[in-house]
């Protein structure tokens, strides 16, 4: 058995002197999905990031004096929180739109997807400067459009951090048509589908199935629902991998991990443990969301701190070229307006346990193999100009999801098939009819 490292040196950490034994290189590489990858030093810097860039938080909570950390680049520049929920604008987020107001289901999910619409504190102010409280029971597309456009002739009305895509629903303005896409979303019942389901994943393919919004959009807006006492879905079983985290993959793996980013995230989540002890991060130093929660990151907050230090790495590491090589990043000023670290309530609860899972043996064998029952179909993709469903299987979770063509459901599962195209169908002569509109928005006969 090797002997155990002796402490070498003392360094200052957390804001208190501990003891430190010598830090682990990194292995020079590793295996994902079969493929043998090289290791480059962002791998260190992610988890160096998030403890680093978790402790400036509670430092800052605590009172304590600037500055905060040591890193000259966490000085130097913002960085968004390891915890996405301890952002500035997730915080208003929780504390005025999900808190605020009628809780009911429709009601809260309409507040969240209204504000993450346009993603800034100013708008949403300035709509209830105008019409009160919130509600999908009082939305007006017309009141509504009419008090945007003119904001927007003089100054912005979407946040700077990240915008929905304008769907193309036949208004003439962004504003207008997101309106619209609000409008899709609660007419044909996006809470009550939300609500049914089980999984993030299952959830993430749902919004992805309206107009514009793509993986990246639905996640934000998805994560924001999941503040709701209304979903419980778990952010440590899946999360979907936005371009900056997909980035910072590659950095750390090379470009031999492009198509199985989702594996090189999985790897990270799993092994964060043993990177943060080789790193010699001392336990009260990692990253932790409360009390109930176990030290360490979810995969949806690894992806979100994915996405930071790929920023940072552009500084940190100006040698490893990535897609995009501007090292700049606004520069951090500290605001006046006191922090908050508001969590959910259920989330300071024990964690459910996940679903049992049966793992059925086939029903059946043929020629080709095992016959299994499909459960339902959790998203859909073009490959080739044809449609292929991601299929969810009974008894099964969703790490083993399969990617089916149509002609297997066909033959297989015809009824799940029609549910899914239904729904497709559906969303379409929605925006066919937002299309035959034009620019002006003709309210239904029965408008509430």
């Amino acid at each position: 058995m090797q002997e155990r490292a002796r402490p070498r040196h003392s360094l200052k950490h957390s804001g208190q002197l501990i003891r430190s034994v010598k830090v682990k290189p990194p292995p020079k590489s590793v295996t994902i999905a079969g493929r043998n990858l090289p290791v480059s030093p962002v791998l260190d810097a992610l988890f160096m990031f998030m403890s680093e860039r978790h402790l400036m938080h509670t430092r800052r909570m605590a009172g304590q004096p600037a500055p905060w950390t040591n890193d000259p680049i966490l000085a130097a520049h913002s960085f968004t929180n390891v915890f996405r929920v301890y952002d500035r604008v997730t915080q208003f987020v929780l504390c005025r739109v999900v808190r605020a107001g009628d809780p009911a289901l429709e009601e809260s999910c309409f507040r969240v997807i209204l504000f993450r619409m346009f993603n800034r504190i100013e708008t949403w102010e300035l709509l209830e400067a105008h019409f009160g409280t919130l509600t999908w029971q009082g939305f007006d597309i017309d009141a509504y459009e009419e008090v945007l456009l003119a904001e927007q002739e003089r100054t912005a009305i979407y946040g700077a951090v990240y915008i929905i895509p304008s769907p193309k629903l036949g208004a003439r303005t962004c504003a207008s048509n997101q309106l619209r896409l609000i409008q899709m979303m609660m007419e044909e019942g996006l809470p009550r589908r939300l609500k049914k389901l089980h999984h993030l994943k299952d959830a993430h393919g749902l919004i992805s199935m309206f107009p514009s919004m793509g993986d990246f959009t639905a996640l934000q807006v998805l994560l924001d629902l999941n503040m709701l006492p209304h979903f419980k879905y778990s952010e440590d079983e899946w999360v979907a991998l936005g371009p900056g985290s997909i980035q910072c993959i590659r950095k750390i793996f090379g470009p031999g991990v492009i198509g199985c980013e989702d594996e090189a995230l999985r790897y990270l989540h799993s092994t964060q443990y043993t990177h943060f002890s080789r790193l010699c991060i001392a336990p009260d130093c990692l990253p932790r969301l409360c009390d109930t929660r176990r030290p360490g990151v979810s995969m949806v907050d690894l992806e979100h701190a994915l996405c930071e230090c790929e920023k940072y790495s552009r500084t940190r590491f100006p040698d490893i070229v990535g897609k995009r090589k501007n090292a700049s990043r606004p520069v951090f000023v500290a605001k006046t307006a006191p922090l908050t670290a508001e969590l959910p309530a259920h989330w300071l609860q024990t964690a459910p346990r996940q679903r049992a899972l049966t793992r059925p043996p086939p029903f059946e064998t043929d020629d080709k193999g095992g016959v299994y029952e499909v459960s339902h179909i959790v998203a859909q993709k073009a490959d080739n100009r044809r449609s292929r469903y991601l299929v969810r299987w009974v008894g099964y979770g969703p790490d083993d999801d399969t990617w089916q063509s149509e002609a297997d459901l066909q033959e297989g599962a015809a009824e799940v098939l029609r549910d899914w195209q239904s729904m497709r169908v559906s969303l379409q002569a929605k925006v066919e009819k937002f299309l035959a509109m034009g620019d002006t928005y003709q309210r239904p006969k029965n408008h509430r």
